[in-house]
């Protein structure tokens, strides 16, 4: 089957540690510190077999997410950003639909024929944290498009656990093929769903929101926050091609932030009252907290959810005197994220169509990487079903 593969060079940092896991493992904790010089190409690798807990889907769409652009991305020394876990080499791709094709002994939940998108993070079920609810932060999990072969290829083996099936979509979506590309959103939508309402605490209809950073899990950000009842969603982003793309979505306080100031922008139009949800989608965070901080309403929350490239000073005054909080969110396991998001789709209050700018086929999966890199793009999509039919 072809796929796109990404391979690096193991060469940690002189200043870093290697523990003995990852040495023994060859699998970096912080792949930032670890892997260099990365090399991604579309080749033929071998069809997976599923295990016996496991589904294996033929995959129809998959996109490029942000942390897939930061591993073939480097520093001025040849590392690249992804600063997580990364097994390599291995086929990139975790935000998918696809079809199942074949089931393992064990697969109770799934058969031939069904229509899957899946969580990322696979989780073991015994250690102290999935005991205690906390299986997204799993001590020995395995990650799709990581630790273990992504999405990007004609075929991935997922166990059937991370599994929701995605048919009822087509309550919203006369065309199916419509129908698979919104699918293929659902994953980045639940980023933010999972910050704002399995994170965050006393959101409620009618809130207002601030988007610092209009990226793809910005934008879907936005959709999630208005089919959730927002009263209002600033936008702030550098980029004007996503400033477009989110004012075609509808929205209408969207703002570059160097060409204007937002704390007055927030000001004027709240008449003072400041945003009672802050998302952070950005990273950049010594620009975006000072702005964040200013534009507080009384009891605002802050959702952290970028992976933020530099430390960040926040003035706790402006917190204790908005009694406002802060999370910091990761991730999207369990807690009815994946149901819902689902739900919302099907019954047409989300729709992320607007966001894909941009398709490529599976053969040129390298090149739709690197137009994820430029950030124009909404969300960049690949069409792996024409490499399964030809």
């Amino acid at each position: 089957m072809k796929a796109l593969v990404l391979d690096a060079t193991w060469d940690p940092r002189p200043d870093y540690e290697v523990s003995a896991s990852e040495h023994d493992q060859r699998r970096a904790m912080d792949a930032s510190a670890i892997w260099r010089d990365p090399q991604f190409r579309v080749e033929e690798r071998q069809r997976p077999e599923p295990a016996a807990d496991e589904v294996l889907v033929a995959v129809k769409y998959v996109g490029i997410c942000g942390s897939d652009v930061a591993f073939v991305e480097t520093d001025e020394d040849g590392y690249v950003h992804y600063s997580a876990y990364a097994d390599l080499p291995t086929v990139l791709g975790h935000e998918f639909v696809g079809e199942v094709v074949e089931t393992g002994g064990d697969v109770r939940l799934f058969e031939t024929g069904n229509l899957v998108t899946a969580e990322v993070t696979d989780y073991c079920g015994r250690c102290d944290m999935c005991r205690n609810g906390f299986t997204g932060h799993c001590e020995n999990f395995e990650q799709l498009g990581f630790t273990r072969p992504g999405a990007m290829a004609e075929y991935v083996a997922v166990p059937e656990k991370l599994c929701w099936d995605v048919a009822d979509l087509s309550r919203a979506y006369d065309d199916e093929d419509a129908m698979l590309r919104a699918a293929a959103t659902v994953e980045p939508s639940t980023i933010t769903y999972y910050g704002l309402f399995g994170r965050a605490e006393g959101i409620r209809p009618g809130d207002s929101y601030a988007f610092h950073g209009l990226g793809p899990i910005g934008l879907t950000g936005m959709n999630v926050a208005r089919a959730a009842g927002a009263g209002r969603v600033f936008g702030f982003e550098l980029g004007e091609e996503r400033r477009e793309i989110a004012r075609e979505m509808g929205f209408e306080h969207i703002y570059d932030p160097t060409a204007v100031d937002p704390v007055d922008v927030v000001e004027s139009v709240t008449e003072g009252r400041g945003v009672d949800v802050h998302v952070e989608t950005a990273g950049a965070v010594r620009a975006t907290y000072p702005i964040i901080g200013e534009t507080l309403a009384e009891t605002a929350n802050v959702v952290h959810v970028s992976n933020a490239g530099e430390p960040a000073s926040v003035d706790l005054r402006h917190y204790q005197a908005s009694a406002a909080q802060l999370y910091g969110t990761e991730g999207h396991t369990g807690d009815r994220i994946f149901q819902n998001v689902i739900r919302l789709m099907a019954a047409g209050h989300l729709d992320n169509l607007p966001i894909v700018t941009s398709t490529y086929d599976l053969a040129n999966a390298d090149d739709a990487v690197r137009q994820a890199a430029e950030r124009v793009d909404g969300k960049v999509m690949i069409d792996v079903s024409a490499a399964i039919t030809s």
